[in-house]
């Protein structure tokens, strides 16, 4: 009998650890899913949005876009169906010209390129430009691109993965043209 209480004392002990140790699991992956601290350079403004996409073959897209005047150019990388973006970019107006799809994966060397035209503004520190759907109509090129105002779910979402961000953000919707 003593034996058994021994037992079960040390079954108990190692419940315990193990429960331990994978809540230290957890914590440590919680805090790997969270994003590496903004660094907003002087001058630029927080942009966040998303871009939802339906219809490609792949998930590796990249969405090309400048300011109207040229001074400022940069692309965010698409690896989901449905991809949250959080960057920085000097105020202005910015027009969204193209979308690259790799067909034959990361480093394939042919590219398909999607003219598009998608207008937006950053004019405030902080700015949401909704979530672009960008589908892909069936065995053609062509695109169907419309905007949607999800602010109330997104920014919360961001807020969890950026904690930093300014308690303002102002909607500054995205405008297929």
């Amino acid at each position: 009998m003593i034996r058994s209480g021994s037992r079960s004392v040390d079954g108990a002990s190692r419940r315990r650890r193990a429960a331990l140790a994978i809540g230290a699991l957890l914590v440590a992956g919680c805090s790997a899913f969270r994003s590496a601290p903004l660094d907003v350079p002087p001058g630029h403004r927080i942009v966040m949005g998303e871009i939802a996409l339906s219809g490609f073959p792949t998930t590796h897209l990249i969405l090309d876009f400048a300011r109207e005047d040229g001074a400022f150019e940069d692309s965010i990388n698409i690896d989901a169906m449905r991809s949250s973006f959080v960057i920085t970019m000097p105020p202005g107006h910015y027009l969204i010209r193209n979308l690259r799809i790799n067909e034959q994966g990361r480093t394939g060397p042919e590219t398909t390129n999607f003219w598009i035209s998608v207008a937006f503004d950053v004019d405030a520190p902080a700015v949401y430009l909704g979530t672009l759907r960008i589908e892909r109509v069936s065995f053609l090129r062509q695109l169907r691109l419309t905007v949607d105002d999800e602010y109330e779910t997104a920014i919360p979402a961001m807020r969890e993965r950026h904690p930093e961000l300014p308690p303002e953000i102002t909607r500054s919707l995205m405008r297929p043209t």
